[in-house]
């Protein structure tokens, strides 16, 4: 190759190497990053508290031992139907109807005693009347001299001696009518644990649970077994005491969940609980919560019913508390959002084609929405979810999503 040749090659692969070097810049530049979006949206926006809760009984009513004793086999297994005043539990009586034969017996008894002393004191009583006319009588003849001071004397001491008869007699009759007040007694209590030995129903409900089958000594307040009725279902949800501050009686509440079917039902709040209590997360991590009761709309068990979808006590559900609604609020997803560096909330619009990062100001926020109040417009454009790669003047090519 000449030297003349050699001389030129040199500049043209240099300007070749700047050609291509610009022409990649200006391909990258021109280079657009698919990204999803979605346009802002009108409509309502709820705030609220999801959180899993439990099927529950204001009232389960624990039927115990009233006293020591032998239960018969319950043969009420759990599940089954009672009426209020139905015999589901029955004891062992037969030591008990042998004492109340005994004791009417003692009764009977001391009723005979009572009669014995009051016919006692009747003859006291004659016998002193008797006394008192001969220690008279004996008085006046010694007073004419007609019988000797012996006599006289005698007849004043059977009279003193029949009075403490008569005391005596009406003391003891007193003593009886105590003993047999105290004996009448002893049947009344005997029929009163008798009555114990039969335990009935005290709603219309149902077996909850059962704690024995077999016949058995058990000791007082030993629990036999637990009836509650499932029409009075509500739901108690453990919630957290920061979103508790929220929530208040006669917030609407949507009950969903496997238990639950397809179709959420409705029910409303009852009551929150006044004293918060420390719980476990899955975690390992101390939560304080606090009980929130929840009723059931009066038709929804009945729409589970004619779904055959039967609760339990102690069922699983999910709930959401609604505790703030604005019909009209301007809507973006939830994902668009991130925070900045100041801890601020911002979404990325698409703006000719360009991302640019906005600044909002939010009000309610959800697990799904976030509701604009300034930073947006209605017909703005936001990408839902962006990368960590995306920046500030990118350009973007939206998709739906």
């Amino acid at each position: 190759m000449s030297k003349q040749k050699r001389k030129w090659i040199k500049p043209v692969l240099i300007i070749a190497a700047v050609v291509l070097i610009l022409g990649g810049l200006a391909a990258g530049r021109c280079k657009s990053k698919p990204v999803h979006a979605a346009r802002l949206t009108q409509g309502v926006i709820h705030r609220y508290v999801e959180e899993r809760a439990r099927t529950t009984l204001p009232h389960v009513y624990h039927l115990t031992m009233p006293e020591a004793g032998r239960v018969r086999p319950i043969t009420l297994a759990e599940g089954t139907p009672v009426t209020n005043g139905q015999i589901v539990v029955t004891l062992e009586k037969d030591d008990l109807q042998d004492a109340l034969f005994e004791s009417q017996a003692i009764v009977t008894a001391m009723v005979n005693a009572v009669q014995a002393s009051q016919a006692q004191i009747e003859a006291g009583r004659a016998r002193k009347n008797y006394a008192e006319w001969l220690r008279d009588a004996q008085s006046n003849l010694f007073a004419h001299a007609q019988t000797s001071e012996l006599e006289s004397k005698k007849a004043q001491r059977d009279f003193l001696e029949a009075d403490v008869d008569v005391q005596e007699s009406t003391s003891h009759a007193f003593a009886m009518q105590a003993l047999l007040a105290v004996c009448r007694l002893m049947p009344i209590y005997v029929n009163r644990q008798l009555k114990r030995t039969q335990l009935v129903s005290p709603v219309d409900g149902v077996v909850l649970k059962r704690y024995l089958w077999n016949e058995q000594v058990m000791q007082p307040g030993d629990r036999l077994m637990d009836i509650g009725n499932l029409d009075d279902l509500q739901i108690t949800a453990d919630v957290l005491t920061e979103e508790a501050v929220t929530i208040h009686p006669g917030n609407p509440v949507e009950i969903f969940g496997e238990t639950i079917g397809d179709a959420p039902i409705q029910g409303k709040v009852l009551r929150v609980k006044p004293q918060a209590f420390t719980k476990l997360s899955s975690l390992g991590v101390e939560q304080q919560r606090v009980a929130v009761k929840i009723a059931f709309d009066p038709e929804a068990l009945q729409h589970l019913a004619h779904a055959k979808q039967q609760l339990g006590l102690e069922y699983r559900v999910q709930v959401r508390i609604y505790t703030e609604t604005q019909p009209d609020a301007l809507i973006i997803p939830r994902t668009a959002l991130f925070r900045s560096d100041d801890g601020q909330w911002q979404v990325f619009r698409i703006l000719r084609g360009r991302a640019q990062t906005v600044t909002l100001k939010l009000g309610i926020v959800n697990d799904a929405q976030a509701q604009v109040l300034e930073g947006l417009q209605p017909d703005d454009t936001v990408i839902i979810a962006p990368d960590s790669t995306l920046k500030d003047g990118m350009r973007v090519t939206p998709r739906k999503s």
